[in-house]
């Protein structure tokens, strides 16, 4: 902006909130300044002393002082991120930058064109820069975080006269308790001069606040009963917008930012903290029946104290066991989540309620665009692969190949080959074209090294000045590749003691060991119930498939030797062959039942009948496998190749355990037609 136009606006400033002190209305004036911004420029003269014409450059937190403002809000930012990135594809056109800033005005969250990263910094519209009212002046997130409403903080609009270019919308977020939770912002450095051009930002910032909000209001009041209300009877399944959550006593205990307002205004009350009974009329066992028993209706509710009438659904506590709180004739399973996660999974369904994996989740984050190498460890199927791919898909290398090496499955003598690749010719074999290697491959995007412990020392030479020098020289060539690469390992082996025994190379291990992430085995999570739910959910065919509370209870009990891996093997093999829609114990293929049904002290013991260690359990669900196995032979007459794919497993491993279990198979003429 020209210094004449800085001026003129500095002028504009001390002129209209001196009229509005002096009680002059906007109407004597002409003023085409809205109410708020009048306020606000108010604000910034006599209560922040501040001065129109300085020049301040944006404040902007250290990354440790920034991590301390984004810790509190990491359960939320899950909601947050998803909403922003859909908000910025539609916005990024036309150079909008989206931010998400928490109550403090601490801009958490960012999306932005790279190419302009640079500017966007500059201008503090960039995690870290904190723009409260009382520092940077009208603005869109410190007035909207002051006013608690959605405004437009178009170019002559802000108070300080070198931001009079830009143009800011921001729209409030709330938590599920009513206080405020931060401000969602879009802004442009260089916006057209007409203020109308914003409306459509405006519209479609609010509308993606209020679906981050009610997402994660849903999210967190899962245990709890749900209430959706709405004026329109055709739209209250559709349109999440007013909504409250409802514990077990019937009493309120959340209510999103428009239930609140909703229900408060024209002599209302506030919600939280009444009971149900208080505020509709409406009985609390009316609504624990109908979402019992996943009825579609919709029910007109009426406030008592105002006598406005809504259209409402109800929703059961979605997480949680729940205790039936009305005698019910049809036999309880446990529930099923309502959304099956989508594959691959990404860092966000990783950062479960476990706080191991949440901690893994916030440290892969950290340091996944930093060009820091990561180390994975953790039991055979505990989802390392999975892991290093979703730190993959979350990094800024996403749009370049991830590209993965088992190091123990490949012998040694073709490893160096399928690292660093080979030219035509380079030795008897070779592909007449010649190979490009998997380092090559991964080339801009990310080099996963499973079973890294596994790598012969001869190897690991080459790999050191790999990863120092940033080239390759592939097998036959004269001629290094310079690569741009990104490292993820992993290994089930402790590293530390192969380098005290010399079998890994020690500048190797720390060449590598940019940063250790753990990853805890099954059975010491503490989100086993949702896993497994998850896993029913993402395997099963049949979207009605239950599961008995006595099978549910076997799986949770279960050691999981093999982990998640063995999780999702075990309910494919369940969900083949279960009958009824209900999974029960007998269509768990667990191979070690005794580690299940004894406690920990008798797992061991060899007590049993036999006297050879063999336990009532043990040979209850070797009956069951082979009752099973049976079964699904005798279904598909006998034909191996069919029973196995129906079972899940292998040819060699139904033949096995024909053997194993001592099956015989029937005469032809005995079998079913």
């Amino acid at each position: 902006m020209s210094e004449n136009e800085q001026t003129r606006h500095i002028k504009t400033v001390f002129q209209l909130v001196s009229a509005r002190d002096s009680g002059i209305t906007n109407d004597t004036l002409n003023c085409e300044f809205q109410p708020q911004i009048i306020r606000s420029w108010e604000r910034c003269l006599t209560k922040h002393n501040m001065d129109p014409s300085t020049v301040e450059k944006p404040i902007v937190l250290t990354e440790k002082s920034l991590r301390d403002y984004q810790e509190p809000l990491e359960d939320f930012l899950f909601f947050a991120q998803s909403g922003m990135e859909k908000l910025y594809k539609m916005l990024s056109s036309v150079g909008y930058v989206i931010m998400f800033c928490d109550a403090n005005g601490v801009t958490i969250n960012y999306f932005g064109n790279p190419k302009d990263e640079k500017e966007h910094r500059a201008a503090g519209l960039y995690p870290g820069s904190v723009w409260l009212e009382s520092l940077a002046g009208t603005c869109g997130v410190g007035t909207c975080l002051e006013e608690r409403r959605a405004v437009t903080i178009h170019r002559e609009d802000h108070f300080s006269a070198p931001f009079i270019g830009l143009s800011c919308t921001a729209a409030p977020l709330y938590f599920p308790d009513g206080t405020l939770l931060g401000a969602l912002d879009a802004s442009l450095l260089y916006s057209p001069e007409s203020k109308d051009s914003q409306a459509v930002a405006l519209l479609l910032l609010n509308s993606h606040a209020r679906l981050i909000e009610n997402a994660y209001f849903v999210r967190k009041c899962r245990e709890n009963w749900i209430i959706r209300f709405n004026k329109m009877q055709a739209f209250v399944e559709v349109a999440t917008e007013n909504i409250i959550a409802v514990n077990s006593d019937g009493y309120i205990v959340a209510a999103n930012y428009s239930a609140t307002s909703e229900l408060s205004r024209q002599g209302g009350c506030m919600p939280i903290s009444r009971h149900l009974s208080d505020v509709f009329e409406l009985c609390f066992e009316d609504v624990v029946n109908h979402a019992l028993n996943n009825t579609n209706m919709i029910f007109p509710i009426r406030v008592i104290n105002t006598g406005i009438q809504y259209f409402a659904t109800f929703s059961a506590p979605e997480i949680k066991r729940i205790e039936p709180l009305l005698h019910r004739n049809t036999e309880d399973k446990v529930p099923l989540p309502l959304s099956t996660p989508q594959s691959p999974l990404t860092l966000n369904h990783l950062a479960s309620p476990d706080p191991q994996m949440k901690q893994n989740v916030n440290c892969a984050r950290r340091v996944m665009n930093k060009g820091i190498p990561i180390i994975l460890i953790g039991e055979t199927g505990t989802g390392k692969e999975v892991f290093a791919r979703a730190i993959h898909e979350a990094s800024d290398r996403k749009a370049k190949p991830f590209v993965a090496l088992n190091c123990a499955s490949i012998p040694e003598s073709l490893i160096e080959s399928e690292l660093f690749g080979y030219k035509p010719g380079a030795f008897t074999g070779a592909h007449i074209k010649g190979m490009k290697g998997k380092i090559l491959q991964s080339d801009g995007g990310t080099l996963f090294l499973d079973e890294i412990g596994d790598m012969p020392l001869n190897l690991q030479t080459r790999m050191l000045r790999v990863l120092a020098e940033r080239e390759i020289l592939p097998l036959g060539s004269e001629i290094p590749v310079k690569i741009n690469l990104h490292v993820i390992c992993a290994t089930l082996r402790n590293l530390e003691d192969l380098v005290r025994k010399g079998q890994f190379r020690e500048d190797l291990y720390f060449r590598l060991n940019g940063i250790t992430i753990m990853l805890p085995p099954l059975r010491e999570r503490e989100d086993k119930e949702l896993l497994i739910r998850n896993v029913i959910a993402s395997e099963g065919w049949n979207k009605d498939v239950k599961i008995s509370d006595e099978a549910f209870t076997v799986l949770l009990k279960y050691s999981w030797p093999g982990n998640i891996r063995e999780l999702h093997n075990i309910l494919r093999y369940a969900l083949a062959v279960h009958e009824n829609e209900t999974i029960g114990v007998e269509d768990l293929p667990i191979e070690k039942p005794i580690k299940v049904f004894l406690p920990a002290d008798q797992q061991h013991s060899g007590t049993g009948k036999g006297g050879n260690g063999e336990t009532e359990g043990t040979c209850s669900a070797i009956s069951s496998e082979r009752a099973v196995i049976v079964k699904v032979l005798d279904k598909h007459r006998w034909n191996i190749s069919k029973a196995s794919e129906d079972l899940c497993i292998s040819r060699p491993t139904l033949y096995r355990k024909v053997k194993q279990h001592n099956i015989v198979p029937p005469h032809k003429f005995d079998r079913k037609k």
